[in-house]
């Protein structure tokens, strides 16, 4: 007789999962969920994203190819915060929820785009 689950063998139980494990997997599963539907409920906007979740975050990768195509994925996202965002020199990264889902926003070529409107950061503007 072969047992193929070490749990079903008599006098073995299997132990409970911790609440913080099962809390990851359903925000895991949330996070999914959001991956999944995100190609159809954000197709009117520029730029489709690459959209990927793990660790129960949704990470949305744009190419935006001018400014205007950054602000409407910022403001469908809910980003209003623009002190969150972060350059990495060739990206822009921001942090932000969504439907409870904690998310990240990676707008490749963003910081180019800044520079390209507003000049090199720290020039001086003139109005």
């Amino acid at each position: 007789m072969t047992i193929t689950d070490a749990f079903t063998a008599p006098g073995i139980t299997r132990p409970t999962p911790s609440p913080a494990a099962v809390a990851l997997a359903i925000q895991c599963r949330r996070a999914k969920s959001l991956a999944d539907t995100a190609p159809v409920r954000f197709e009117a906007l520029p730029a489709a994203p690459a959209v990927s979740a793990a660790g129960g975050e949704v990470q949305f990768v744009v190419r935006p190819t001018c400014l205007a195509d950054w602000a409407r994925w910022t403001t469908a996202l809910g980003i209003h915060n623009v002190r969150r965002m972060k350059s990495t020199g060739t990206a822009t990264v921001v942090r932000f929820e969504l439907d409870g889902v904690r998310g990240r926003l990676i707008g490749v070529g963003v910081p180019a785009l800044l520079a390209q409107t507003y000049g090199p950061k720290g020039a001086a503007h003139h109005a």
